[in-house]
């Protein structure tokens, strides 16, 4: 490890990798200080200060630049959704499911739909932030005038449109994929920000006692995240020819076939009664079936409170694992595994080819995934859990605050725990590339 550390300092091309990495990063974490234009930042700024509950993950990954309703404050929210429609389409779509059977030549073309398709996402989910924002924060922003929201949403979106450029700048000429480190920063960001709420000296003992608290419980989840991505299982498969045996394969599957797409539409379904709550609430109807819906909802499944009930986290931890078994089921087709195997005259000892070769790979893929949620659910809940641990609760009161300040979410550690890991394998394969290249 550390004779890989000197080569990369040593390496003139991984160093410049590095250090365009950095200065790209360093840029999109100035743009952040940019508002948007009519916003009313003080106002802004006093009312989201205390961000907490399910809007957290949505605030991490912008990092906080919703705080200061940034440019940059819709983030790359809308590439992502854009990504996770074409994943979906390709199972109802003919054509995208050829193209992705092309290998690169046909994820260029996805990727190229993708970006078109992110386009009017943005657009849409922009005019959305701002007519949401205001609705929350009254007079934030003059939404009475069309045309002050159009410019604020016209504004947000070339910004997120060149956040994926600058991403696809780092992926090409980086040391990893551009999106996930933006993304990375991000959180680091959000990260950096909670601590020094920490570490504020009239905060007194018993906030730092909560925070070493907090640093233990991180850190465990960080060890539970790496064991998470890194395990994989490995199938033995041999291909022979003529009765002979030629050569033996592994097929890996990851213990994480899916990453983080469960969570982001769990949180999505999770918040759907609450949304809709709030647009009863604004109607204020009279109805008594009304009222006892929005009673409900208020208490029952309001996942963006201090404290949200049990009723929602445990909901939102089942949705987590059922979307883990639903989008590996659109991504992965083990029949087709099983097929292309079969045709390249290989076979998984003691399974025969063809159709038990397929349930054997999906009994597998559906061992994997149940872990995978499992252990994604526990890592998306903890920031909910931790509040209610007794001990916690009296420190935090006596603190002076509802709710245990989190450093970091469980989504974010996962996301940086793959981001430093899809860097070093990068970097080691980029070390690998300058040995060979020296030695031919």
């Amino acid at each position: 490890m550390l004779s890989n550390i000197k080569h990369v300092f040593t390496s003139k091309t991984i160093l410049n990798k590095i250090l365009f990495t950095i200065a790209i990063l360093v840029l999109y974490r100035m743009f952040v200080i940019i508002p948007v234009p009519f916003v009313d930042i003080t106002v802004l700024k006093n009312a989201v200060a205390n961000t907490t509950g399910g809007m957290q993950f949505f605030a991490m990954l912008m990092g906080w630049s919703i705080q200061k309703f940034s440019v940059v404050a819709l983030g790359l929210i809308p590439f992502i959704n854009a990504s996770i429609i074409l994943q979906l389409l390709t199972v109802v779509i003919p054509h995208l499911e050829e193209l992705k059977e092309e290998g690169e030549t046909g994820n260029m073309k996805i990727q190229q739909y993708t970006r078109r398709l992110t386009l009017p996402l943005a657009l849409l989910q922009a005019v959305g932030m701002v007519y949401l924002i205001a609705t929350y924060i009254p007079g934030v922003i003059d939404t009475h005038s069309f045309s002050v929201v159009l410019w604020a949403a016209f504004a947000l979106t070339v910004w997120t449109i060149l956040l994926i450029w600058l991403g696809e700048v780092m992926t090409e000429k980086g040391v990893a994929n551009g999106i996930s480190l933006l993304i990375f920063a991000s959180i680091v960001a959000w990260m950096t920000s909670s601590f020094m709420t920490f570490m504020n000296p009239s905060n007194g003992t018993n906030l730092m006692s909560v925070f070493v608290f907090m640093l233990v419980i991180v850190l465990v989840l960080i060890v539970l995240s790496i064991l998470l991505i890194r395990t994989r299982k490995e199938i033995p498969i041999t291909y022979a020819k003529a009765g002979k045996i030629q050569e033996t394969a592994v097929l890996p599957i990851p213990l994480n076939p899916v990453g983080m797409i469960p969570i982001i539409f769990a949180i999505a379904f999770v918040s759907f009664p609450y949304l809709l709550w709030n647009i009863v609430y604004k109607l204020n109807p009279a109805s008594p079936g009304a009222q006892a819906f929005k009673n409900f909802v208020a208490t029952h499944l309001n996942i963006y409170t201090n404290n949200p009930s049990y009723i929602v986290v445990i909901l939102y931890f089942l949705l987590i694992i059922m979307f883990t078994f639903f989008y590996s089921w659109v991504v992965f087709k083990p029949e087709k595994m099983a097929e292309q195997i079969q045709k390249r005259g290989g076979y998984i000892p003691g399974i025969r080819p063809g159709n038990e070769t397929a349930e054997y790979l999906n009994s597998v893929l559906m061992h994997l995934c149940f872990w995978w949620g499992v252990g994604l659910g526990i890592v998306g809940i903890y920031t909910y859990v931790i509040n209610w641990i007794p001990f916690i609760q009296d420190m935090v009161r006596s603190g002076g605050l509802n709710a245990v300040p989190v450093i970091v979410s469980g989504a974010g550690i996962i996301i940086i725990v793959g981001v430093v890991q899809e860097v070093i394998n990068k970097l080691n394969a980029d070390l690998l590339m300058e040995k060979y290249s020296k030695i031919v």
